[in-house]
């Protein structure tokens, strides 16, 4: 056993003994400081980075993804985590990361953007017969009502549409953020395709409230559960 699945498995039982229910989120929004060196960026961030939070207890599932158009293709990594007790759990990844730091997996190719962490916040929707999803569209805003997801969801727009609610935005100098994100996972057969599903989403949700950054679609690369 390596000494970080050591360290979280000494995690693991410093938890609560109560399950661990509630569905959250942490969301982190990141720049490769290099172009030249993606391919070693990938790597690192595919092969040893999303594979160490994922032993993390309480990480779930990761899935990441790169912005569509643009030159600078700024990238998204969402995690699904399941906790009884999310403070306890955002120490524990905290403790994580200085752990891989201190055995020398981390990266100087990184630059964190944000990072925030969300509570889920009502059932969505999902469809049984829709395709793999092949990318993410983050909706952020005050509210888009559960009906409207549905909605959406139902018209073949989107494969999930998942609402959460703000808990923490750990940043060295946080920022207001809306209250609301939805994450819609849709299947395209091109990036044209899913921004003509976008443009037909926001017909529904309208405008997000908060520049562009805040209505944002990424391209799926990975989807991994731990």
């Amino acid at each position: 056993m390596t000494p970080l699945r050591i360290a979280a498995a000494a995690l693991l039982l410093s938890l609560s003994s109560a399950a661990l229910g509630s569905e959250w989120l942490m969301m982190v929004k990141s720049q490769n400081v290099d172009p030249a060196r993606e391919a070693e960026f990938e790597h690192w961030y595919n092969e040893i980075d999303i594979p160490d939070v994922l032993v993390v207890p309480g990480y779930e599932r990761a899935r990441r993804g790169h912005a569509v158009g643009g030159e600078q293709r700024p990238y998204v990594a969402l995690y699904t985590i399941a906790s009884s007790d999310m403070d306890k759990t955002i120490i524990a990844m905290l403790m994580a990361s200085w752990r891989m730091d201190q055995l020398g997996r981390g990266t100087d190719l990184i630059k964190v953007t944000e990072r925030i962490y969300y509570k889920r916040d009502g059932k969505g929707a999902r469809s049984e017969s829709a395709g793999k999803p092949t990318h993410i569209y983050l909706h952020r805003s005050k509210g888009v009502a559960a009906k409207e997801l549905g909605a959406i969801v139902k018209a073949g727009l989107a494969v999930s549409a998942t609402p959460y609610r703000v808990y923490n935005v750990l940043m060295h100098e946080p920022v207001a953020v809306p209250d609301q994100l939805v994450v819609f996972e849709l299947s395209a057969a091109s990036d044209a395709e899913a921004n003509a599903a976008v443009q037909r989403i926001e017909a529904w949700t309208g405008a997000s409230g908060c520049g562009a950054d805040c209505a944002a679609l990424y391209q799926l690369t990975l989807d991994v559960s731990g």
